[in-house]
């Protein structure tokens, strides 16, 4: 009976041993399927969250090229107001329409476009600068001719009341004192030329 008694006690043991295994790998299958949860919902998070990156990155690269062609089309609006107010000062070469067109030149971004309007309004400019000046010149030509006028004129009423009070009327006749007409051995005989 001892041996029985051992023989139940090692297989009480034995079981005891058996189901502490049994329960021992069912906890360890347990944790394994928990840790294998816990990585694919892990794995999913990270997905999920690359999905989001990469959705905000294509919407960021959407709005960034919708603003370069909101820009670039503004540009392009500006560009073509600029070549407008150019193109309307070279058709009207006038000092009150360089101003605008300077203005209108100065908001273009494309700094080529921006140097090829700058050139066209300074030969606008230069047009424009000549013929004031041209226009000045003959002013003070005219201006010139014109006292070159009155002084012959002055000079030629001085030397027509000139000599014993002889006088030339303006068709260049001579005439005594007394408004008759001089013969020309008086205005001879008085030093004055016919």
């Amino acid at each position: 009976q001892e041996n029985t008694d051992k023989q139940i006690g090692f297989v009480q043991k034995e079981d005891k041993n058996s189901l502490e295994k049994a329960e021992k790998e069912k906890l360890e299958k347990e944790k394994k399927e928990k840790e294998q949860q816990e990585k694919e919902k892990k794995t999913e998070e990270e997905r999920k969250l690359r999905e989001e990156e990469e959705r905000k990155k294509q919407e960021e690269e959407r709005k960034a090229r919708e603003e370069q062609e909101r820009r670039d089309a503004e540009a392009k609006q500006i560009a073509e107001q600029a070549e407008a107010a150019v193109q309307q000062l070279e058709n009207n070469q006038v000092q009150d329409y360089v101003a605008p067109a300077q203005a209108a030149v100065e908001r273009v971004a494309d700094e080529n476009i921006k140097s090829k309007l700058v050139y066209r309004i300074g030969l606008v400019q230069n047009a424009i600068n000549i013929r004031a000046q041209q226009a000045a010149e003959a002013e003070q030509a005219r201006q010139a001719a014109e006292r070159q006028a009155t002084e012959n004129q002055i000079v030629e009423q001085q030397e027509s009341v000139a000599a014993g009070g002889y006088f030339k009327d303006y068709r260049g006749r001579w005439h005594r004192p007394n408004g008759q007409y001089a013969s020309k051995k008086e205005i001879a005989n008085a030093g004055l030329a016919w």
